[in-house]
């Protein structure tokens, strides 16, 4: 008969496989973030320029107008561009148009695409003349951000977390970037056993998740990343690095802010190289083992932690429908098993977020991380 330790290790001999299986199967999409991420680096331009017009001045010439041919189009001195949603978001909010509104014209009909260049010139024609940071990607504006946007070089401040997490001996584990915002989540290959009262043995791959973007859609982010062995859900805890955009206003000639931007990216890249040590030190995964354990002592009541969910917006309906189910199916496959536990939601959360859109499946695993906030650790 095998003793348990035989059984443990042919239990994670399983389980590391299964994990393998999936980063080699990842590698392609990892790759392909990479590649595209230098490869938009390469293209992006930024412009400095103003939207509105002087109203002191009675100066009703806007520097930067709109029209419509087939697509909202923003004019520039520099050229013509199109607007990609978020820089439609962006535009809506400097000019006190409701962005919800404005964003459903520019992705309407051709009557209401028409309508929304309309809206923005007259807007721009009434609008206390501003600055602002333009990013563009080709012919695309991506973003349209504050003149105090603070300029980092991603492709340099990614590398290095990836390349720091290899020296703590880890590898990536997946990677996805979208056309404004960039994911990367690394792990230690070795699996740690954390035994649990009410939901057995739980099998976790330790790591690091750092995201970033280059068009105001979230701010520098780092996070302990969590990957369960058994389901392959993923998890991370609060975030240790919010390091927001800003800085000092930017110059009319972007050049003469070259080195700043050099020096702010040097910083950053200092400080997610130390960070990321430490989120791969052995008190800090200790820490997370314990939460994990302390989720799994505290009895919820299902149904009202789903209601909560909804009721707060971190939640849709349809996906406490899918919860609910999983919870019901109670397959150890998706990660849930025993009694019903803080952990076990955030488990079945973890678990449906696997069905979604590499986007919001990782708004899920911030939403379930969160959860075990309520651990208290002594």
């Amino acid at each position: 008969m095998e003793s348990t330790i035989e059984m443990q290790q042919g239990l994670n001999e399983v389980v590391i496989n299964k994990v393998q299986r999936m980063i080699e199967n990842k590698t392609p999409g990892v790759k392909s973030t990479m590649k595209r991420l230098i490869s938009e680096n390469k293209i992006a331009q930024d412009y400095i320029a103003p939207i509105g017009v002087n109203l002191r001045l009675n100066d009703k010439q806007p520097v930067i107008t709109f029209e419509h041919n087939g697509h909202v189009l923003m004019n520039m001195n520099s050229g013509q561009f199109s607007l990609h949603e978020k820089a439609v978001y962006q535009l809506a909010e400097k000019m006190n148009i409701p962005a919800k509104y404005l964003k459903e014209l520019a992705n309407g009909d051709k009557w209401q695409r028409k309508l929304a260049s309309t809206v923005l010139n007259e807007h721009s024609s009434w609008t206390q003349r501003t600055r602002v940071l333009i990013r563009t990607v080709g012919c695309e504006v991506r973003g349209v951000l504050s003149d105090s946007y603070r300029r980092l070089n991603s492709v340099e401040i990614l590398t290095a977390f990836i390349q720091e997490a290899g020296f703590q001996g880890a590898v990536v584990a997946d990677a996805y970037m979208n056309d404004t915002k960039v994911w990367a989540e690394t792990i230690l290959p070795e699996p740690i056993v954390i035994p649990t009262r009410k939901n057995g043995d739980i099998v976790i791959f330790a790591g690091a998740r750092f995201s970033t973007s280059d068009y105001g859609d979230g701010a520098v982010d780092m996070r302990a990343f969590l990957l369960n062995g058994a389901c392959l859900n993923g998890m991370v805890r609060e975030s240790i690095m919010k390091q927001v955009h800003l800085g000092s206003r930017l110059p009319d000639n972007l050049q003469l802010s070259q080195q700043t931007y050099e020096l702010d990216t040097k910083t950053t890249v200092s400080a997610v190289r130390d960070l990321t040590r430490g989120l791969f030190g052995k008190d800090n995964i200790m820490r997370k083992a314990i939460e994990i354990q302390g989720a799994s002592e505290i009895e919820v009541d299902f149904n009202n932690e789903l209601k909560s969910l909804v009721k707060k917006g971190s939640l849709l309906t349809t996906d406490s429908d899918s919860i609910e189910k999983i919870l019901m199916n109670n397959n150890p496959d998706d990660g849930v098993q025993g009694e019903a536990t803080l952990w076990k939601l955030t488990s079945a959360i973890t678990a449906h977020a696997r069905e979604l859109e590499p986007r919001r499946s990782r708004e899920l695993h911030e939403i379930s991380g969160a959860l075990l906030n309520r651990v208290k650790i002594s």
